[in-house]
């Protein structure tokens, strides 16, 4: 019996023996302190594509996940679900500017929190329009406090994905490599939209143009776009008082296209080609498209404006 219970000593000895040296095997890893499988949620789709992108490959970069959103984001008030998956978070990746006033009607540790408008502060645009408006199912709302669209402009979004890259480095820091090299490519890939757009927007050389709603301001200040902003849904008849309102910006301001966020309904279509105004639609993709991605959207709005002017 005692000669049995000193094999059984000398085993686990053993074994304790050789845990501790797996164990220190481990911690020598530099990549062993960091987070696995960290959670990452953004707060509308541009930023889910960044971080998408910049973490495409890299084996230790966190899960992205990107909520799912009926309607424009920037309306989003987040069910009991999502909060806790926003609450569960390693990082909340926010657009900042505004876009998120469902902030103030949830509990979330601030300190996840990654605003990648932060860095370009300097460069948001502020609103001064304060018109109460309906907008589709999400009911009456009003524009005001700061523009909030801000990846419309390329460089205002490689300055945001920047701030993704930097996010996901310090979640995951062996991956910097692979997160840095995505984003060169991805820099590379959003250089060369606001390339075509700049193409695009130079041949309205000044024209006026009418915005059907509030949402292009980054895109109108980067390309220098002539342009006015009424209150429209592309889904709803305009009002009479709409009409007139409209009427009353062409007398100084000629307008003969009407960007839209989505295809307008037929028969306002037609009353405006009607006055000279040609209907194109522009995404601004703050949702999930139905088909591409924010690049292909963007790139497919670059071709359709193209081919009205």
């Amino acid at each position: 019996m005692i000669f049995l219970r000193a094999i059984l000593i000398g085993v686990v000895l053993l074994a304790a023996a050789c845990g501790g040296e797996d164990r220190s095997t481990i911690s020598e890893d530099p990549s062993a302190t960091e987070p696995k499988n960290a959670l990452v949620v953004t707060s509308n789709y541009p930023l889910y594509f960044f971080a998408s992108r910049i973490a495409e490959g890299v084996d230790v970069a966190p899960e992205i996940v990107f909520p799912n959103i009926d309607g424009d984001p920037a309306l989003w008030i987040p069910g009991a679900g999502q909060i806790q998956l926003l609450q569960s978070a390693d990082a909340v990746i926010i657009n900042g500017a505004g876009a998120e006033p469902w902030l103030n009607l949830i509990s979330i540790d601030r300190r996840s929190l990654v605003d990648t408008s932060a860095d370009i502060a300097d460069r948001l645009i502020a609103l001064d329009d304060s018109v109460l408006h309906q907008h589709g199912p999400e009911g009456e709302h009003s524009h005001q406090g700061t523009a909030f669209t801000t990846w419309l402009d390329p460089q205002l979004a490689i300055a945001q994905a920047k701030s993704v890259t930097s996010a996901l480095i310090q979640l995951a820091p062996s991956g910097e490599t692979g997160f840095r090299d995505n984003m060169a490519k991805l820099e590379q890939e959003l250089m060369q939209l606001d390339s075509r757009l700049a193409e695009v927007f130079a041949k309205l050389d000044g024209q006026p143009v009418l915005f059907s709603h509030p949402v292009y301001q980054y895109l109108q200040h980067h390309y220098g776009i002539n342009g006015r902003s009424v209150h429209w849904e592309p889904e709803q008849e305009p009002t009479t008082t709409a009409w007139i309102a409209m009427q009353q910006i062409t007398t100084t301001h000629s307008a003969t296209i009407m960007i839209w966020e989505d295809e307008p309904l037929t028969s306002t279509a037609q009353r405006l080609s009607d006055v000279g105004i040609i209907s194109v639609y522009f995404h601004t993709v703050a949702n999930r498209p139905g088909q591409g991605d924010y690049l292909s959207v963007m790139h497919e709005n670059a071709k359709r404006l193209e081919a009205m002017l």
